[in-house]
Parts: C-alpha cells; sequence; structure tokens
C-alpha cells in the first residue's frame, strides 16, 4: 500500500503534483484507488472540478470527500485549505456506496445504504463513513444500519462549515450531497485495518439528569430548561455566538464504558437545547471541558500504539472543538502521527465509530485509523513532523495555554469533586436519624412513594408494618434519657438482624419505627412481625431489661395513596396498643 497527501489550490497545482510525483504510475499498478478530498470550500464545483480532473487521468479510482472545519495533511493542521491524498491498495479491494438523505427520511436512506453492502462477503475489514450530521438525524439512520450487526469497523466523519452551521456536504465522484452518506467499503485478505480513539474532557459541574427530550433537542435537565445549565454555569448567553462559546463545554456521558460528548448548536424558543447527535432521557451528564494535558497523554499512548501498528497510511478524523481548545498546540496531537506514515484527514462536525456493536456519534473526540496490506513490516520513520514540536517544547514559552487551562481544569474538577461529596455528606445527613444511623421520616416519606409507585405500575406486593416499644416512657422516667436513646438503638439493631436487605427500617418519631417490605403478602408480612415481636421479647436490654413491642401491619391495594397506607397500619398499632400491648395486628 502506498500514500499520498497534497494541499492543493486549483487544478494546475494537482495536476503538477500527480505528474511530478509519479501517481498516474502507481494508480496502473495498483488493485484499486481510494482519493479522498477534504477542502474548507462549499463550491459545488470546486469538488466536481476535482473529481473531473482526477476521473481523467484515473477513471477507476474511488473518489470521496467532504467539507470541513479544519484539514489536515501530512499530520500538520490547516486552516482554509484543501486537501487531496491518494491511497494505492496492491492486493486489496474497495467500493464506494452512496444514499441520499431526504427530509425526515433517514430510515429509507440507511435501508438504501445497507443494500448496496454485500451480504455475505466475509473479507470486509472496515468502512469509511462520511455523513452530513446538520441536516439529518444520525441517531435514526444509525439505529437502522445497527439492525445489521456489523462485524468490521465503520469509522469517519460528519461533514463540517467554517460558517458554523449554515451547509456542510459529502461526496462521491461526480455526486455531491447536502443530505446524505458516503462510504467506501474496504475488504481484502491481507489487508489490516487499526482504529483508536481518545476524547480527553474532563466534568466539571456536578451530576445532571437529563430529564426530558423530543427529538433531538433536550428540553429540560434537573426538570429546569436545558439552556439555564449554561447561562447558571457559564454566563453563555442566547444569542449569535451561542455555538461558539459552548463548543470548548460539551455535555460528557457515559454508555457501555465509553465516555461520549455532546455539543449543543442551537438554543430552541423554549429554553431547550438542539444538539445534532442523540441524547437519552434520563441519562446522567456533566458539563465538562477538554484538559489539554490529558489530551497529549492520551495523544502519546495512541501515537505509540498507531507506530507499534506499523502502518502504511492513517487517516484522523478529529472533532472541531479540538482546534478551538488546543489552538495552536493542535499540531503537538496530530503531526506525530506522521512519524509512522503519511497522516491525512479532517476536522468534523461529529466522529462516527462502531464500539461494541454499536454505532456511534461523537463529539469533540479523535479518531486515528491505521492501515496497512500484509503483516507488520520493519518501522519506519517519515521525517518531518517531529522536528517542529521540538523545537517548540525547548522555548519555555511555548504551550503556555495549555499548561494554563490544564491547571485550572485540575483545580475546578477537585473543586468539584469536594463540593460534591459535601453534598453527598449532607444529602445523607438529611435523610438519617442521628440517634439510630437508620433513615429518618423523610427518608421514609420518599422510599413509600417510590415502593408505592413500583407497586402500582408493576402490580407487584407491597407491605408495611409500624412498630414502637411498649411502655417507653417508662424506661426514660426510671433510668433516663440516655439509657431510652441507648434502647432505641438497640432496638433497631434487632429488627435490622432480622431483616432482608431490600426492606427499610426508618425511624418514624420517638419509639416508633415504620418497615417497608416490598414483594411481601400481608400474610407474609404478618409472620415476620410475629418474629419480631418474639425476638424482642425475648431480647435483654442493656440495664433495663426484657421490653415488648406492638406492631400494625397492612399492604398496598390498588388505589392506595401514601396517606391512606400511613393511616391504615397506623390504626393496625393503635389496635395492638389497645388490645393489651406485646402483639400484632393487621389491617387489610
Amino acid at each position: 500500500m502506498k500514500h499520498f497527501s497534497y494541499v492543493v489550490e486549483n487544478m494546475s497545482v494537482l495536476r503538477a503534483f500527480v505528474d511530478r510525483d509519479g501517481i498516474v504510475t502507481h494508480y496502473r499498478e495498483a488493485s484499486s484507488v481510494l482519493v479522498q478530498v477534504y477542502s474548507a470550500s462549499k463550491d459545488d464545483h470546486w469538488y466536481l472540478d476535482i473529481s473531473a480532473c482526477l476521473a481523467d487521468l484515473m477513471p477507476n479510482a474511488v473518489i470521496i470527500g467532504a467539507s470541513t472545519v479544519g484539514e489536515i495533511s501530512k499530520g500538520q493542521t490547516l486552516t482554509g485549505q484543501t486537501v487531496v491524498s491518494f491511497s494505492f491498495f496492491q492486493t486489496s479491494y474497495i467500493k464506494p456506496i452512496m444514499s441520499v438523505c431526504a427530509q425526515n427520511g433517514e430510515e429509507q436512506a440507511a435501508l438504501e445504504f445497507l443494500d448496496q453492502i454485500p451480504k455475505s462477503d466475509q473479507d470486509i475489514k472496515g468502512l469509511l463513513f462520511l455523513a452530513t450530521p446538520l441536516s439529518m438525524d444520525m441517531k435514526r439512520f444509525f439505529d437502522r444500519l445497527d439492525a445489521a450487526k456489523f462485524d468490521f469497523p465503520l469509522f469517519g466523519g460528519g461533514a463540517g462549515d467554517y460558517a458554523l452551521m449554515d451547509r456542510s456536504m459529502v461526496f462521491c465522484g461526480t455526486d455531491a450531497l447536502e443530505s446524505g452518506a458516503v462510504a467506501v467499503i474496504f475488504y481484502g485478505e491481507d489487508l489490516e485495518i487499526d482504529v483508536q480513539h481518545y476524547l480527553g474532557w474532563r466534568s466539571l459541574s456536578k451530576q445532571m439528569t437529563i430529564t426530558k427530550v423530543t427529538g433531538q433537542v433536550v428540553e429540560t435537565i434537573d426538570h429546569r430548561p436545558a439552556f439555564d445549565v449554561y447561562q447558571r454555569y457559564l454566563d453563555i448567553q442566547d444569542d449569535e455566538n451561542f455555538f461558539l462559546n459552548v463548543l470548548e463545554f460539551p455535555f460528557l456521558i457515559n454508555r457501555q464504558g465509553l465516555d461520549v460528548a455532546r455539543v449543543p448548536v442551537t438554543v430552541t424558543p423554549d429554553k431547550g437545547l438542539q444538539f445534532v447527535a442523540d441524547i437519552h432521557e434520563g441519562e446522567q451528564c456533566h458539563i465538562a471541558y477538554g484538559d489539554p494535558s490529558l489530551i497529549l497523554s492520551n495523544a502519546k499512548e495512541i501515537h505509540q500504539a498507531t507506530h507499534d501498528f506499523s502502518p502504511e497510511a492513517i487517516f484522523l478524523y478529529t472533532c472541531g472543538c479540538r482546534r478551538f481548545l488546543m489552538q495552536e498546540d493542535t499540531n503537538m496531537e496530530t503531526m506525530p502521527f506522521q512519524n509512522s506514515a503519511q497522516t491525512v484527514g479532517f476536522y468534523t462536525y461529529g466522529e462516527f465509530l462502531s464500539h461494541k456493536g454499536e454505532l456511534q456519534t461523537l463529539n469533540s473526540a479523535m479518531l486515528s485509523i491505521s492501515m496497512r496490506e500484509g503483516g507488520k513490516k520493519a518501522s519506519k520513520q517519515v521525517k518531518t513532523a517531529k522536528v517542529n514540536v521540538l523545537e517548540n517544547e525547548m522555548d519555555p514559552y511555548a504551550h503556555q495555554h495549555s499548561r494554563i487551562v490544564s491547571r485550572l481544569v485540575h483545580f475546578v474538577d477537585r473543586v468539584t469533586s469536594e463540593l460534591e461529596e459535601a453534598n453527598r455528606d449532607i444529602e445523607k445527613l438529611s435523610l438519617t436519624d442521628q440517634l439510630t444511623g437508620i433513615p429518618n421520616r423523610r427518608k421514609l416519606d420518599e422510599a413509600l412513594l417510590e415502593s408505592q409507585a413500583l407497586a402500582e405500575r408493576y402490580g407487584v406486593n407491597l407491605s408495611v408494618m409500624m412498630l414502637d416499644i411498649d411502655y417507653f416512657k417508662d424506661v426514660n422516667d426510671q433510668f433516663g434519657h440516655l439509657v431510652g436513646d441507648r434502647v432505641l438503638q438497640e432496638f433497631a439493631r434487632v429488627i435490622k438482624t432480622h431483616i432482608r436487605d431490600v426492606d427499610i427500617l426508618g425511624r418514624w418519631g420517638g419509639e416508633e419505627f415504620m418497615l417497608l417490605l416490598p414483594n411481601t403478602t400481608l400474610e407474609q408480612a404478618a409472620t415476620l412481625a410475629e418474629k419480631l415481636r418474639h425476638e424482642i421479647a425475648t431480647y435483654t436490654f442493656d440495664g433495663v431489661g426484657q421490653k415488648t413491642s406492638s406492631f400494625g401491619v397492612t399492604a398496598y391495594k390498588k388505589g392506595d395513596d401514601s396517606e391512606s397506607l400511613i393511616n391504615r397500619v397506623d390504626r393496625g398499632l393503635y389496635d395492638a396498643k389497645n388490645a393489651g400491648r406485646n402483639c400484632v395486628k393487621t389491617l387489610v
């Protein structure tokens, strides 16, 4: 496999490169040829002129490309350029596919896409995928593709747009699409593909919950308008600069062990947040910020893994957010790849990756795709990248932006962790009875509402028990309140010893306790109450001796609310007291 990349300003320059480096000769000797074109231009004619020029020189080459928010050639990050790369395969073959997406037609477009993928070819090694996430719902498209259960990697990126969300496109040959997907299937026994990815973003805010989602609009977070999060924490306004201001602050979500970032693109009239990738209702998220030191640390690991793979070509698909964050330090991330093989790629509006069998749209991530034909070859250096990076590292004033940001991110991360730990402690204290260490009445109220909702929704059994210590006032009067407190502590310990982990024992108030028993019938609860009554009656309390207890028991009935349940079980305890104490009374 041979690979070349060039920065092209016009057709004359393109033809000069082709003639100078013997591109046509390589073309004649290759089994298949892939040409990738990544450009800042949004002029359809520019892409078509390139395609026409190359088709004239190499009529059987597969030509694909995308509009960008940054280009990469020979590992170097560029701005406002057109990059053309040539990959010549000696034994492998490639097949282009394309699917136009009509408005709301993602599922149909995905089906047409799938129809073009060979169903029985066992030699497929990977699929390079480019799409227009600004004009189509990638989740709906990928949900349909997921049904195919690919056993090969899918990778690529979303077409970008320097004008910020105005218009992006992909193209294949002489077809340019503002809404759709193009791809290249790679197959062949000798072809090997290694896919690496990393993020480098850290959580900054507290954990929040996505509470309402409509399509790709997050309506509420923690039951408040989603935009409030950015306004409250970062003072970001809903204006023409919203997207630029949130680029560095995506939401961070963990899915199946993979950290996934999501960048909102606009604010809706109802203060929701519009995304170009999926976010699911109920997911936990944080506001995140890129940590340059973590990014570069991850990059070094990927550089080494890539070098160990001994590639013959490297394709990079990396998020435009990383350029915005890293600024002049972006080359520290991209250029070292060039030391392993010729490196080409572009900055995206979302990176596409199959992870654990599920297709994902990533944000803020870096994808590194290494290819080679045949086994691992002797390591060789491609002389360019490392010199400039090392020269800058010798300058004590170089990369201060990254260093300062890394320290600030570390500071905010540490403060956030300490605050979350303090909040957890406060939350625990607010829900725990300080004397006995078991849930207090507030926690019991919450647990009862949750248990009752589950019983109502799923038709499962739920029983409730109210119990107290008989003649407890006598303990305080005779032995003092300190001894009385000790009796309450021992009482709670005895009860907890004889109940299940799923059962919830809490202090209702004074010497009264409540026990919630999920998946328990009234008969089972009454049997347990008799057992507990016996255990208490035969227990010797320190300094006091033996005491008895009384129990009221009831079970949830359809239509019950927490008030009716509590009133009924309370009447059961009252009946037990009136019946002479040291007994169990059940109420249906």
